[in-house]
Formats: structure tokens, C-alpha cells, sequence
């Protein structure tokens, strides 16, 4: 549950809106009269989001919401890996979070890219690399959220003009299931209409991670990398 400060006017544009649900998530808005307070007028239908706060992400070290241009590129697709990247269990409010749980491995991913190992080595980043990281149960991991500039993209000019979207799904697991494609799906309508992903390009602006960062090759973003050849994502 979350407070929300008496003296304090709500936002008013939609971006602000938008940034509100996001840090809202699974969570109750509680104005100071105790009454439940919506995050956002119910016209503006949002995906299914836990907040960073809900699944305790680290402090990013540092932000860039300056250079990023969404609307000269769009969108870039990933998947979280080689193997088996599904996880059994979504048990918020579990402390510890069992091993085979969304919510540690959300935090995992963090870690790992804030703190790369000095033996396999890697890029190290301010944050968790993607704006949003999507499981397979439907639910949306707020990373760097809206308006702020990726890391995953594998270039500066890729970062600069997609956004990262991350499905939890690894290359030897099942095909992603129907509930994970349709919130993948509103994810990316959510950073269209209140960010304006891709609105300058013609044609396609939904991409793979293997499209836009070819050294090395990748095959990210695996088993999902077909519905944006479909127009599924469109």
C-alpha cells in the first residue's frame, strides 16, 4: 500500500500518469483520507506492472532520460538467454524468494548487470539493463521504465532509439505462453502512446536484438523472435 502525500498535486500530463502506474504497480493508492485513489483515469488502460519497489530493485547508480529519441527508432525485443529462463513461481511477499521465482530472478538480473562477474566478465551498467521484463505468467517488471534510456541494445545508437523489452524465456524453454505475448504486447502499446515509440519510422519499428546488434551474433531473442516477423507485435 502506498501513501499518497496530502499536500502534493497530482500529475497532470499523460507521461506523468504513466510514470505514476508504473511506480504504483500491484500496489493500493491510498490518498489521506484513507480512501482508495486511482493512479490513473481508468480510460488509460495498463499492463500488468510490478513496480521496482514491489519486486526491491537496487538504486540505479545513475539515470539518462536526455538522450533518448524512442520515436526515430522503436522497440527491441530480448529474451533473458541460453537455456531454461522460465521461472515455476511468482510469490510476491516471499522473503527469501524461492530460487525458482520471477521476483529473484528479476533481482539476478540486476545484480549480474550492476556487479558483472571479474571472471566471465561483461558490460557493467547503472541498472538493470531493460526498461521492462515480462514473465510468462503475464505480469510486467518495471526496469528503467518509461523514458529512460536502455543499456541493453548493444550500441549507443540502438539505446538511444529503442527501447529494451525483455521476455523471461530462455532458448530451451517452451514457447511463450498466450498471456506473456498479449502483456508483451501491451507493453509495447504502452511506450507507443505515452512516449511515442516508433512514431517517425515507416514500416516496422518492433525489432530483435539479433537485427540491431550483430557483433557477435546473438539469437536473441529466441522463440520470440517469430511474432515480430508475423506482425503479431504491429
Amino acid at each position: 500500500m502506498l501513501t499518497y502525500p496530502e499536500h502534493r498535486e497530482w500529475p497532470s500530463t499523460e507521461r506523468e500518469w504513466a510514470q505514476r502506474i508504473e511506480q504504483v504497480g500491484q500496489q493500493r493508492l491510498v490518498g489521506p483520507d484513507g480512501k482508495d485513489r486511482e493512479a490513473a483515469p481508468k480510460a488509460a488502460p495498463a499492463p500488468r506492472f510490478i513496480s521496482r519497489r514491489e519486486w526491491r530493485a537496487a538504486a540505479p547508480t545513475q539515470t539518462d532520460t536526455v538522450n533518448f529519441w524512442p520515436e526515430w527508432g522503436g522497440i527491441v525485443l530480448h529474451y533473458a538467454g541460453g537455456g531454461k529462463e522460465m521461472r515455476e513461481e511468482h510469490s510476491p511477499g516471499r522473503t527469501p524468494a524461492p530460487l525458482d521465482d520471477c521476483y529473484y530472478q528479476v533481482r539476478l538480473i540486476q545484480h549480474r548487470h550492476m556487479h558483472p562477474s571479474p571472471i566471465t566478465g561483461g558490460e557493467r551498467y547503472w541498472d538493470i539493463a531493460y526498461n521492462y521484463l515480462i514473465c510468462h505468467h503475464g505480469y510486467t517488471f518495471v526496469g528503467r521504465g518509461l523514458a529512460s534510456q536502455p543499456g541493453a541494445n548493444g550500441s549507443r545508437y540502438a539505446n538511444e532509439r529503442y527501447y529494451a523489452i525483455c521476455g523471461l524465456i530462455g532458448s530451451g524453454d517452451p514457447k511463450p505462453t498466450d498471456v506473456m505475448l498479449r502483456e508483451t504486447k501491451a507493453v509495447m502499446e504502452w511506450v507507443r502512446r505515452y512516449d511515442q515509440a516508433g512514431a517517425r519510422v515507416e514500416g516496422r519499428h518492433v525489432k530483435g536484438h539479433k537485427d540491431v546488434d550483430r557483433d557477435p551474433p546473438t539469437q536473441c531473442p529466441g522463440s520470440l523472435y517469430p511474432y515480430i516477423g508475423n506482425g503479431y507485435f504491429d
